[in-house]
């Protein structure tokens, strides 16, 4: 997984925040059996407003969420938040029409099995 964490002008991100991003991250990843490049980049909104806006391409489709809260952590949340529902939304709209799902998608080359 590789995360290209970007923020604004006079906005620091903890290290707390880079290790929880990277952990809600990864299960989207795993949800997709791909690996995956998440684009993640905060901004200065206002005064008092932060945002947060997610973005990465799979399969076929592009996901993207955006956050405005008070707090930054907060703000990583939603996107995230949001990042996970758009991927369960089209996970459980393709089972449900017969097709394949995303992870059946991905194109993964087996393993060969070999008869010594």
């Amino acid at each position: 997984m590789n995360i290209e964490l970007t923020s604004g002008k006079d906005l620091s991100i903890p290290e707390m925040l880079t290790e929880r991003i990277e952990q809600k991250l990864a299960k989207v990843e795993a949800r997709l059996g791909k690996k995956i490049t998440f684009r993640v980049r905060f901004e200065k909104e206002g005064v008092n407003q932060l945002s947060c806006h997610i973005h990465f391409s799979s399969s076929r489709h592009d996901f993207d969420a955006k956050a405005t809260e008070d707090e930054v952590v907060k703000a990583a949340d939603q996107a995230i938040s949001k990042i996970e529902r758009q991927v369960r939304k089209l996970q459980d709209k393709q089972s449900s029409r017969g097709g394949a799902t995303i992870r059946e998608t991905v194109d993964v080359e087996e393993p060969v099995e070999t008869d010594l």
